[in-house]
This record gives C-alpha cells, sequence and structure tokens, in this order.
C-alpha cells in the first residue's frame, strides 16, 4: 500500500471516527440527561448500579467505538456498496431495508449468545443488570464484531440488487446508535404498551427486563422476533404501567401478576 493510499485511509479513518464517536456521545448525553430530568418520575428500577459497573462500561465503549470506526473505514475503503440512490424514496427505502434487516439479524445473534456454547462471548454485555446510557456499547470483543457485522453487511447486500442512498445508511446508523444508547438509559420514555402498536416498537421496560431476568426479549428495537418465536414475556405491560405512574421496580427479579414461567 502506498504512501498516499495509507494517507487516503488515515483520512477516511478520521471522518468515520467523528461520525460514530458524535453520534455515540450524543445519544448517551441524551440519554444521560433523561435520566437526570425525568429518573424521579418514569424510573424504571429503583436499584443501584453495581460497583466499578461505570468504568467498566465506559472503558469498553470507548473499545466499541474504536473497533467500528476501523471495521467500517475498511468496509468503505474496499467499495463493498454502491452507493448512488438519491432522493427521498430511495433514502427511505435504505432505512427500511436497513432496520429489517438488523431487526432480524440481531434477534438471531441475540438469541444465539444466549446459549450455553456462546454465552460467555455475552457474559460482559450482561454484567450490567441495571443499564445505563454507557451499557448499549459495553461489549466484548467477539459480540462487538456481530453487532458491527449486522451493521456493515445488510447494505453490501443490498447493493448487489440496488444502490444505496448514503443519507438513508446515515439516518438508519444514527437512529440504530441512538436507540441502543438511550434505549439503555433507566428510564421509561414511551407511554406506548398496547400490543397493536408495538410490533414494530418496544417501550424502555422491555429490554431493561432482558438485563434482570437474561431470558427471553432478544429483540433489538421492535417485538416482532419475539412474538413470532415465542420469546416475549407475559408480564412486561402491566410492569410498564406501573412505571410510567411513578411506581419503579424494585427488585431485579420483580413479576407481575399477569406473569407465567
Amino acid at each position: 500500500m502506498s504512501a498516499f493510499e495509507l494517507d487516503s485511509l488515515a483520512d477516511l479513518w478520521l471522518r468515520v471516527f467523528a461520525i460514530v464517536a458524535g453520534a455515540s456521545i450524543l445519544s448517551t448525553g441524551i440519554g444521560i440527561a433523561f435520566e437526570r430530568t425525568l429518573g424521579d418520575r418514569v424510573r424504571i428500577w429503583s436499584v443501584g448500579i453495581r460497583d466499578g459497573q461505570l468504568r467498566h462500561e465506559i472503558k469498553s465503549y470507548v473499545v466499541f467505538v474504536l473497533l467500528l470506526t476501523t471495521c467500517a473505514s475498511l468496509w468503505l475503503s474496499a467499495g463493498l456498496v454502491s452507493f448512488g440512490a438519491t432522493g427521498a424514496a430511495q433514502a427511505a427505502l435504505t432505512f427500511a431495508v436497513l432496520w429489517t434487516a438488523f431487526e432480524i439479524y440481531y434477534y438471531g445473534l441475540h438469541r444465539a449468545l444466549h446459549s450455553e456454547g456462546l454465552y460467555r462471548f455475552h457474559a460482559h454485555h450482561h454484567e450490567s443488570h441495571v443499564t445505563t446510557s454507557w451499557t448499549g456499547q459495553s461489549l466484548g470483543l467477539v459480540e462487538g464484531l456481530g453487532w458491527i457485522a449486522g451493521l456493515l453487511i445488510p447494505p453490501a447486500l443490498m447493493s448487489l440488487v440496488a444502490e444505496v442512498s448514503v443519507t438513508g445508511c446515515l439516518i438508519y446508523f444514527f437512529a440504530n446508535t441512538f436507540v441502543n444508547l438511550v434505549g439503555h438509559a433507566n428510564i421509561e420514555l414511551s407511554p406506548i404498551s398496547a400490543r397493536a402498536l408495538t410490533w414494530f416498537n418496544h417501550p424502555w421496560v422491555y429490554h431493561a427486563l432482558h438485563h434482570a431476568r437474561f431470558k427471553k426479549h432478544y429483540s433489538f428495537a421492535s417485538t416482532f422476533m419475539d412474538r413470532l418465536f415465542g420469546t416475549e414475556w407475559d408480564d412486561w405491560q402491566q410492569l410498564h404501567s406501573l412505571i410510567i405512574r411513578g411506581q419503579p421496580m424494585s427488585r431485579l427479579n420483580e413479576r407481575g401478576t399477569d406473569h407465567s414461567a
């Protein structure tokens, strides 16, 4: 590789780093601000985080940002994606394809990581029982690479049949980062838990219960994969209704009266 190519790759890395770090820091900051301003009213857990948790999460968070930046830079420099589609319709299509692909992919990855043979690669993330806005990117190396594959492979596959919108990709990346980081904050921002309205989204408590119970609720930002495969807890809506009325859960093994094993 020539010095010119190395300089170009370094410049690309810095540009990608600005996007990745910017999206991550902004999302984490918003999550922290929400916790501080709304925590007294819509806190999910009244349980404190463990000693050393924030230090553990921040360290892993920084490593993930650097890892994603490096992988994305190499991916872009390899020209694996055919960018070029312009216009709102193409951006919306790109966003919809990437969102759906990640939801399906992540469910499979996440459920596999909870298997006996692979859980050691996911245990790092589950050291956080009560989550924070740093938790979403607190991943071990193997899981981090798996997450990054879910971000980078779908656009490459899409480009085999259609041009990919740069705008749609960027909007999706920011949305994915925001949902991941703000979605791990210890607050409930969604007032909606009706079953008919949560097929393609879910309240914050939905994933919070996964960190406390470890099983079920493997989906990323939706519920449709959990519902299709029968991995949805039956009491989360009841617990959600208590939380949005200002009654946080006081125990990690909290169960609603609608709960069945």
